[in-house]
């Protein structure tokens, strides 16, 4: 009997190490690096609500042109506004889903004011899970999905730029 409960007892801790672990694994996120002809840089934050996710959503934003966004000009400015950020949940007993909707305009200005470049850039990306999932699983893939879209605006305009 002692020989049984000595191969069952490593077999359930094993068996709950492994239902404990994490269905969604956050993902490692490296913008590539977007220059622009300009002095300075301006980040402007539109008609955002005041929620947990919105504030997730703005950090994200902040840290991403904050590091990722360079201006290397000898005049002009530059100025990013996020025109909107739409963040969608549905959550069922055995299904989440999340989608996220970003506009973002990059407006690129010179001391004469003939040369102006707007680039309106749209994203939406989405994901979900199905099954059985923790709340951490859900954050993860809201944080997930958040860095997708702006993954997703720098390759637009780098393709444009």
């Amino acid at each position: 009997m002692v020989k049984y409960l000595i191969l069952i007892i490593p077999l359930i801790f094993l068996g709950c190490n492994l239902n404990s672990q994490n269905v969604v694994k956050p993902e490692k996120f490296d913008f590539e690096k977007i220059s622009f002809n300009a002095v300075s840089k301006n980040l402007v934050l539109e008609n955002l609500e005041d929620e947990t996710d919105m504030n997730n959503m703005k950090n994200i934003t902040k840290y991403w042109f904050d590091n990722k966004i360079k201006t290397n000009g000898l005049d002009g400015s530059l100025t990013v506004s996020v025109k909107n950020i739409d963040i969608s949940k549905s959550k069922y007993e055995e299904y989440f889903k999340i989608s996220i909707n970003l506009v973002i305009e990059f407006k690129e200005e010179g001391n004469s004011s003939s040369r102006i470049k707007t680039y309106n850039i749209k994203a939406s990306e989405f994901g979900e899970i199905k099954g059985s999932f923790s709340i951490a699983d859900q954050e993860i893939l809201v944080l997930n999905i958040m860095h997708q879209a702006l993954n997703s605006v720098s390759k637009k305009i780098i393709e444009l730029n």
